[in-house]
Order: structure tokens, then C-alpha cells, then sequence
């Protein structure tokens, strides 16, 4: 059996009458015959009466009449949706994030993704840097937002700065601090400091602890911990000041005050970058890879 003798079929049973259905096929009357002849043959049933006066469709006919319909209707919605994915506009798109993402335009630019192409589905997960940096390259995932990292870290991958920001001092509402309008990095000398971890931000950590030594200072490392939101809970607990970007404004405790710095050098920068693999042909990355750029920070990165 063949789809072409699926679709005679049909033609011939609304048309009941082989001239009309040949016309419509744009064919000839015998070879139209023949095929549906050979159907019947293959199925081993009669589908249709035939005498000069009239065509009429035969029980069995009238049942695979519906059975060749729904045939041609299932493969053509997939061979559509086939399609559609080569061109991108359904599938999956796995996404991994870093927490802090969230205080960005991230959101806003998931939500203008869904709406642009509703026939992708996102699997957003919410993973650690180097981890979304480790999935993306395995392929696990599609595409990633992280903070930063080393050039080295980028084999296989391509990348955008997604944001870029200052860093600000998170202080207590208490501290004396909290009540500076700029602070001088020679302020920061013997106070407690909740440092980033030098293993998941070690370029910021370097050069935060080279601007130390240069201005002759010593701040007391309590500790070193991530995420932002946790640092700015050991601030409010009183535990000492840190560094976190601008963003974490919007989720800042009541007690806890972020405050500018006044760097004699350039100053330091936090930046999210959008991660995929070169030339990876995931359902939707390219159209996904378009609406996050309408979100981006735009300007030169400049991350340490």
C-alpha cells in the first residue's frame, strides 16, 4: 500500500465518480482505476461499487474511507511539526542560571521568550557557575548565565555579556559606614569582610586582595561564602561588611545598606555572561540567543 493510493482513495470517495476524481488528481482516468484496483487487492475487500451509472462506497469502504483520512491527517501534522522544529520554532531549551541571575533582566527576558515562541518549552535550572559552565560544554544544557570566569574557561563555548555592574559594600545600618556617601578602600583597613570564595570568583578575589595591598590596608576575612544572598544575611547578622553587585539592591535586608565605593583603580566589576556551545544547533537557540540580546548589557566587557 502507498500513500498516493490513500490519497486516490479519498479523492475518488467524495467525488464518487472517477472522471471528476482524475480531473481533481490531475491525472488520468485509467492509471486512477488500476491504483485503486491494487488497493483493494492489498486490503483484500472491495471499498467501492462500481457499475456505469454510479460509484458507491461499500461498508468497508466507509470505514477506510475515515481510517485513510486520519492516516493522511497524522502525517502531515508530522511531517509540520518536523518542520517546525528544523526551523526552530518547537522543542525543548534547557537553561541553566546562577541565583543572582534572578535580580537581572533574566526574568523579564524568559517571559519575552515564552511569548515570542510558545511552542519551546524552557527547563530552567538554577545551578552554580562552573556547573552550568560543565553542562553546557557535555551538553546537558543549552545555554547558561553565569558570573565570569578566566578566557581559559571558554573552550568550545560562545559567549555575551549578558550584565555588567559595580560591585557595592553591603554594610550594616549601624556600622559607621552606612552613613558615608563614597567609601575609600583605606576604610575597609581592620574591618571584618565576608569575602567572596576565591574558588568561584578568583580574578575579583586577586585583585580586591592586590587593591589591599596596595593601599596598605588589612581587612579581617571572617569568611569567604555564596551566595550573594548569604553574604548579605551574615551582614545583617552583624557577622561584618562585603562586596556584592549592584543588582542584589532589589533583596537587600531591611538592616543592611549598600553603599558606593571610590576606587583609585578600575574599579571592580560584576558580570553575567550568556554561555552556548559553538556551533550547536539546539531547537530555538539562535531566536533564544536574539531575545536575550535585546536584554543585555551593552558596552565592552570589562570583568576582572
Amino acid at each position: 500500500m502507498e500513500l498516493r493510493q490513500l490519497r486516490y482513495f479519498i479523492a475518488v470517495a467524495e467525488e464518487m465518480h472517477f472522471g471528476r476524481a482524475a480531473e481533481r488528481l490531475h491525472m488520468a482516468q485509467p492509471p486512477l482505476s488500476q491504483q485503486i484496483k491494487k488497493l483493494e487487492e492489498d486490503l483484500g475487500v472491495r471499498l467501492l461499487d462500481r457499475n456505469r451509472r454510479k460509484v458507491e462506497l461499500t461498508r468497508e469502504g466507509i470505514q477506510f474511507l475515515s481510517v485513510a483520512r486520519n492516516t493522511l491527517d497524522v502525517l502531515e501534522a508530522g511531517a509540520d511539526q518536523v518542520r517546525r522544529i528544523s526551523r526552530g520554532e518547537i522543542g525543548r531549551l534547557r537553561v541553566g542560571f546562577i541565583s543572582s541571575a534572578a535580580q537581572s533582566h533574566f526574568p523579564e527576558a524568559m517571559a519575552e521568550f515564552r511569548k515570542q515562541h510558545p511552542g519551546i518549552v524552557l527547563d530552567i535550572k538554577d545551578v552554580h557557575s562552573q556547573d552550568v559552565i560543565d553542562a553546557v560544554r557535555d551538553g546537558h544544557l543549552d545555554a547558561g548565565i553565569i558570573q565570569s570566569r578566566a578566557e581559559e574557561g571558554y573552550n568550545s563555548l560562545e559567549w555575551l555579556t549578558f550584565l555588567l555592574e559595580p560591585y557595592m559594600l553591603a554594610v550594616r545600618e549601624d556600622n559607621a559606614l552606612a552613613r558615608s556617601g563614597r567609601i575609600g578602600i583605606r576604610a575597609l583597613d581592620r574591618q571584618p569582610l565576608i569575602m567572596l570564595p576565591r574558588e568561584h570568583y578568583p580574578a575579583t578575589w586577586e585583585t580586591l586582595n592586590a587593591m589591599f595591598e596596595s593601599a596598605n590596608i588589612r581587612p579581617r576575612i571572617v569568611q569567604e561564602v555564596d551566595p550573594h544572598l548569604t553574604r548579605l544575611a551574615l551582614v545583617a547578622a552583624g557577622m561584618g561588611v562585603s562586596f556584592v553587585p549592584a543588582r542584589m539592591a532589589q533583596v537587600c535586608p531591611r538592616s543592611v545598606r549598600l553603599v558606593s565605593m571610590h576606587w583609585k583603580e578600575r574599579r571592580p566589576m560584576s558580570e553575567l555572561r550568556l554561555i552556548w556551545r559553538r556551533n550547536d544547533t539546539a531547537a530555538g537557540l539562535d531566536m533564544f540567543i536574539k531575545v536575550m540580546q535585546r536584554f543585555c548589557h551593552q558596552g565592552e566587557s570589562c570583568a576582572i
